[in-house]
Parts: C-alpha cells; structure tokens; sequence
C-alpha cells in the first residue's frame, strides 16, 4: 500500500498499518519524503491525479476531492493579492475530504463493515459522506454542544449519531470505546497516518498553482494540517519542485468567551503540538493567536467583498494575514491563506450576527427563539437537563435564564420532569409540547 514504508522518527521502527503513534515509544509515526514525477507530469483534475504521492487501493473511494481552487484577493486592501486555497470546494465542504477519501478506501480495502470517527461536525460530515459512498455504515461520535447545522448534515448522510462530553477531546476519546465495542475501523483524524497523507495533498497542489510560495498560513486546530502541510512540502523538495520550505505560519484561537464561534479550533489536547513547535521554528514561521470576534467580523468581509462564504474558523487566517501584512513580516504577493470549511456549516452563526443574537430562529422573537431551541434540543435527546442546554445554546444567556425558560415551558404544560431520573431534573416534551413545537416548525418554514 504505501510508496515508502511508515517509520518511527524516535525508535526507527517500521509499521504496515496507519498507526500516527509508535505504541512502543509514542514517537510520532511517518513516511519518509517521497520522490515523486516532475511538476510537467502532473495533470490535476483531483486529489488522485496525485497517485504517486498516495498509498495505493484496489478500489480508491473518491467523490472526486481536491483540485481545489487557488484565487487572489482582488477588493479587500488589507490583504489585495493574498492567494485563497479554497478548500471548501471540497465535496462535503470542507479540506476533510482528502482524508476521508483515504480513510473510508482503507477501511473498504480490509473489508470492514463499520467505520466510527469523532470531531467538532467537519470530519463527521466528510466520513459520513465517503462511508455512504464504500456502503459502509458510520458512527459519528460529537460533543454535546455542536452547531445543529452540522449534526443534520451527518444524519443526510445516514450515520449514526452519538453526542458524548463537552468537548471534542471528550467525543475522541469516547470513540475508541465505540470502535472496539462494534469491531470497527476507527478513523479519528488526529491518529491516523492516512490523514496526513491525505491532506498534505493541499500543499502539493499549491506547488502546482503558485510559482512563488514564500509564507503560508495555515488555522493550527489540533495541528494535523500543519503537519500535513509541511509533509507536503517535503515531498515537493523531494521531487525538485522547490528548493526551500516557505515560512508556516499556525493561527490559533484565543480563550475567550466568544470562542465557541469557532468550534473546530476549540482544541484542548493539541495531538501533534510539539510537531506544530518544531516545523515553526523549521520553517522560519510563528504562531498567531487571534480572537474570535475578529474573525467573525473578517469572514463576512470576504463574503461582502469578495464572494466567499465561508465558516468563522477559516477567517482566523484572514485576520492574522492582515496583522502580519500591516506588520510587513509577509508579502501578500507570495502568500497563502488555506480556507479550511464552509460557511452553510455555521448559519445560526451567522444569522445571530445579522440580528444581533447569539442563535436565532428566523420569524420568531428572541425569547420564542430560545424556547423553541430548548425544545427542539429535548425533543432530539440532544440535552435535557438545564445545564447541558445551557451548553448546547453557547453560554451566551445566564445559566439562570435557561432555568427559567424551562419553568416558564413546564408550568405552560410543554415539557415535564421525567420520571427515569432521581439525581437531576431531566425533561421531556409532553403531547401538547410536541403539537406546539411542530406548529413553531410550521410557522417558520411558512415565513
């Protein structure tokens, strides 16, 4: 399967399967450079059109990922000329894609019946998609409080749903109970080789697209797409595509209590952090830390201006190229922004900055909002208990006032304490809080 064989950069080991941890040492497992065709050779019309640099299948499962486009920024001053890697072009909309596709063709080729992977809605999304796509059932293990955006998109899919803790480290580390006790490939994308492999794509093709590479930047998450960036461009050095290796640049998010505006750079465990530290100082490149409300307010300046939607996370980016521009540490003429998702994964983000709520239901006022979001989430078993709707919502009422929005739906006959619980008061929708709610659905799809 692999071109050249999976080593351990601490003890040497080797390995045939696409361990990303050395369960010997707990070295980071990788594949040496690969010496690839030269850059005339190359063809793009997909992800696959780079096959030498990919593990081979007897059935690659594709959706035809990759070849994404690389575009300048042509009306926003503050970054004019900035290259745009728009990856979320990608089929399910997101950069993901190039992982699935190798994960999903790996699962298919040791004829598993089951795949499971964990993350903030972008990775389940994507897996869910290529599962559909090999005939192969997923499970989808997510944190409590994820955009519902993203949820029902991996339920169009048809792949299980597990919502488990209050992070995405917590659903990770769910997901390794889900995969053994279902005998199932697991395919969590921050402990698996074939994600690198699959993403550093993104690098190769920015190779193929752009002459001149001086920096790059890239949103840092748990660091595996920078650490896939970098081995892209190991392979390109490798192949006599480029001499030297452009600055990297990692964009983080700072704590804050906004931060729940970017989901996907919501990490606490940083798998590959020290990784991430080594290709910084490798590279000549830095860490960037940028708030969440900036981002916010960056991404729909793209949208306004250039035509680009999309989701708050990849706009981190954007906001850190217009500090290191201003700054003049980069040339927007050989720079590269990577925008990693799509914004249709984060509407009620959206809409909530339009009208000035943190989520809101469109023809409905913001109290009628929140209720209908507190039933729509026990209705769906997401969360029942005040607490974890306090969660699920982003915190960004009191904790007092969700208390108080389910007195007001219990006394109004809506919802009652169920009976199964004794240690806290879990609810559930009574028949006239179910006739209610499908008239709030109904109203809404009318307006």
């Amino acid at each position: 399967m692999w071109k050249n064989q999976p080593t351990c950069s601490d003890c040497g080991k080797t390995f045939k399967g696409p361990q990303l941890r050395c369960p010997k040492c707990k070295g980071l497992v990788a594949i040496p450079p690969i010496s690839g065709p030269s850059l005339n050779d190359i063809s793009l019309s997909s992800m696959w059109s780079l096959h030498s640099f990919l593990p081979d299948f007897s059935k690659p499962i594709s959706l035809f990922e990759g070849n994404t486009p690389l575009l300048p920024v042509k009306n926003i001053d503050d970054y004019q000329d900035l290259a745009l890697k728009l990856e979320f072009r990608n089929p399910t909309g997101s950069f993901r894609d190039r992982a699935s596709s190798l994960l999903v063709s790996d699962a298919y080729q040791n004829k598993s019946q089951t795949i499971v992977g964990a993350s903030t809605g972008a990775f389940s999304v994507s897996l869910s998609a290529y599962a559909a796509k090999a005939k192969i059932a997923s499970i989808s293990v997510v944190p409590q409080n994820l955009e519902l955006s993203k949820i029902e998109q991996i339920k169009i899919y048809g792949s299980q749903i597990i919502e488990k803790g209050e992070s995405v480290d917590d659903a990770i580390e769910y997901s390794f109970m889900v995969a053994e006790d279902n005998n199932a490939y697991h395919a969590s994308p921050d402990n698996n080789l074939l994600t690198i492999e699959g993403q550093k794509t993104i690098c190769l093709e920015i190779v193929l697209q752009k002459d001149t590479i001086d920096s790059i930047l890239v949103p840092r998450g748990s660091g595996s797409l920078i650490y896939s960036i970098f081995r892209g461009f190991e392979d390109a050095i490798a192949s006599g595509w480029i001499t030297e290796y452009p600055r990297i640049y990692a964009v983080s998010l700072e704590k804050t209590k906004v931060a729940h505006l970017a989901e996907s750079l919501e990490i606490t465990k940083v798998f590959l952090l020290e990784e991430v530290k080594k290709i910084i100082q490798k590279t000549n490149g830095n860490e960037i830390e940028i708030d969440a409300e900036s981002m916010l307010d960056e991404a729909l300046i793209l949208a306004k201006n250039e035509g680009l939607f999309i989701e708050p996370a990849s706009a981190s980016v954007l906001v850190a190229a217009k500090n290191l521009i201003q700054e003049e540490l980069i040339d927007s003429k050989s720079s590269i922004a990577i925008l990693s998702g799509s914004g249709l994964s984060t509407l009620n983000v959206y809409a909530a900055r339009i009208r000035g709520k943190k989520k809101v239901v469109w023809g409905l006022s913001e109290s009628s909002t929140t209720k209908f979001e507190i039933l729509n989430l026990i209705a769906g078993k997401k969360a029942d208990y005040g607490y974890s709707i306090w969660i699920s919502l982003g915190k960004n009422q009191s904790l007092q006032s969700i208390y108080q929005h389910l007195t007001e739906l219990e006394e109004k006959g809506l919802i009652v304490p169920s009976e199964t619980e004794v240690k806290r008061k879990h609810y559930e929708l009574t028949k006239k809080g179910l006739e209610t709610l499908d008239n709030m659905r109904n109203l809404i799809d009318y307006l």
